[in-house]
């Protein structure tokens, strides 16, 4: 089984180190971690079950140089005071650059790999909780009619609820498999990213996911009750074996906070 993540040497320092550490320590053999690095220099470091590649998908790149100087394509708005000055703020629902790197993290790591059947993204500020191996994330895969599993949430934000992306586990059996990750590529590259209400990955992976539905094809929501939560992740099943500091306060404590687990009976 594949995991794929990605970060860059911020990152790294920040999280993303101690993230591969524990990886490498809680799985076993059949379930291997593909990091896209996103620097001209990989890190030094050689752990079990861990493999770092630099990311330099040209689809990517291309996305980069049209876009990637653009302070809107990195979230940055235009706000006003209301003595009529106006200043930058970053709005992290507007950041197509950040949450670009995902897909073709996604597709460049399936190029390389190639893998069977089933392979996962899994975002890298996630904390290893306890070992785990293949057989025990399946739970969290889609079934063989299902192109990819997703972390629902019916209720988050009250403006409009989008899926909590830190996971997202895919079938690389399905046939339409390559057309639902090009799809979402394309979104990028050729801009379209920027029409639609937010441009985030959470928002464009949904909105794919929903077109795709439409023709029939068939998703699977591993949310369960945590659906209705704002942090579906560690209230599924998943946060027995993970947890994921979404947000800056969870990034600086380390950990997600008691209040955060509103679903406990859990496996």
């Amino acid at each position: 089984m594949l995991i794929i993540t990605s970060f860059n040497e911020n990152l790294f320092k920040q999280y993303g180190k101690r993230m591969v550490n524990e990886f490498s320590e809680k799985s076993d053999g059949t379930v291997k971690l593909a990091v896209m690095y996103e620097g001209d220099s990989i890190p030094e470091i050689n752990l079990k079950n861990i493999e770092f590649i630099k990311l330099n998908h040209t689809g990517h790149h291309e996305f980069i140089c049209k876009f990637g100087h653009l302070q809107e394509a990195r979230g940055m708005r235009i706000s006003y005071l209301p003595n009529g000055q106006v200043y930058l703020s970053h709005n992290f629902r507007f950041d197509a650059v950040r949450f670009s790197f995902k897909i073709f993290s996604l597709l460049q790591a399936l190029e390389l790999f190639n893998p069977f059947d089933y392979f996962a993204w899994l975002d890298a500020d996630v904390r290893c909780l306890k070992n785990f191996s293949q057989d025990e994330l399946l739970q969290f895969f889609p079934q063989n009619n299902q192109l990819m599993s997703y972390l629902g949430r019916t209720k988050f934000p009250l403006t409009g609820a989008y899926s909590e992306c830190g996971f997202l586990g895919f079938n690389n059996l399905h046939p339409f498999i390559n057309e639902f990750l090009n799809r979402v590529a394309e979104i990028y590259q050729n801009g379209e990213v920027f029409s639609y209400q937010q441009w985030h990955d959470c928002w464009i992976w949904d909105q794919t996911r929903l077109s795709f539905e439409s023709r029939g094809i068939e998703f699977k929501n591993i949310s369960g009750d945590a659906a209705k939560t704002d942090h579906p992740f560690i209230n599924s099943n998943l946060g027995v074996f993970f947890d994921h500091l979404k947000g800056p306060k969870r990034k600086k404590v380390g950990h997600s906070f008691p209040e955060d687990y509103t679903i406990i009976n859990k496996i």
